[in-house]
């Protein structure tokens, strides 16, 4: 492989399993490519340890020298297990970016209490005066994965929620329309309607094994909650569980698969 063009790691990091991908970075006439070069995959017992996400460290751990090459950075996308979304509202009078993380934290701490005051959080970037996505992870959790690629000697690129990897994968395709946007994980459903881009709001819900027969009634009860004056009901729905179940078709809601399996950026892009 030229020394031009390393190979890049995404690492994705579940409750139940760490799944490490070696990408090959290959220049073609259409621009950079990333496709899959070697995968590996450990489960991990999540019910070990007081928090959910120890035992996906240790795996982590344990796996990660072997891919320890030289060249390859690192992007770790985080399960949205591990997460806490809250929808910020604009506000110009916020000046700079630490009042804008100082407002963001006080969201989470109205909704979350005290617990908020552990985590680490981060705002998405949106044009002007819209609403801003944000997310908090436990801190020890993001030192804990810092500390885990410094000991194997990999360069850590970055680290994203789930929710927000395969939203930005394919936000371009959703620029056009009123719809509501689903992410699904084996037990976590991440869910919001969105106005041409903007989300209008954002839920991370538990889910069972037959979520094609309970999300029509989970969009009823958001759609209700939502206190839009007109909801859509055009569904966009990212299977992460890599299942092959059909989109239910239920009421006056419209279904679409965006895609199954790991994240797009799991798999491909620029990183």
């Amino acid at each position: 492989m030229s020394p031009w063009l390393p190979s890049a790691l995404r690492v994705v990091v579940s409750p139940d399993q760490v799944t490490l991908l070696r990408m090959r970075r290959t220049l073609g006439w259409r621009g950079l490519r990333h496709t899959l070069d070697e995968a590996h995959s450990m489960p991990c017992d999540s019910a070990t340890g007081a928090q959910p996400w120890r035992a996906a460290l240790l795996a982590l751990e344990t796996a990660l020298p072997g891919f320890a090459d030289g060249r390859a950075a690192a992007t770790v996308i985080l399960s949205n297990h591990f997460l806490r979304y809250a929808l910020v509202p604009w506000h110009a009078e916020l000046s700079d970016a630490e009042e804008e993380l100082s407002f963001t934290r006080h969201c989470f701490a109205r909704v979350y209490g005290k617990a908020a005051q552990q985590w680490e959080v981060r705002l998405s970037q949106e044009a002007s005066e819209s609403p801003r996505l944000a997310s908090a992870l436990d801190a020890e959790l993001l030192d804990g994965l810092r500390g885990v690629f410094d000991g194997a000697g990999i360069p850590l690129r970055s680290i994203q929620p789930h929710l927000m990897a395969t939203f930005n994968a394919c936000r371009s395709g959703l620029r056009q329309t009123r719809a509501w946007f689903a992410l699904l994980e084996p037990g976590n459903l991440c869910l919001g309607p969105l106005d041409h881009g903007p989300w209008l709001q954002v839920r991370s819900l538990r889910i069972g094994s037959a979520w094609h027969e309970e999300l029509p009634l989970i969009l009823e009860r958001e759609a209700y909650l939502a206190d839009q004056p007109a909801v859509p009901h055009e569904v966009y729905v990212w299977d992460a569980g890599g299942g092959e179940a059909s989109l239910p078709e239920i009421g006056n809601w419209t279904f679409h698969a965006l895609g199954h399996g790991l994240a797009p950026t799991a798999m491909a892009g620029a990183g």
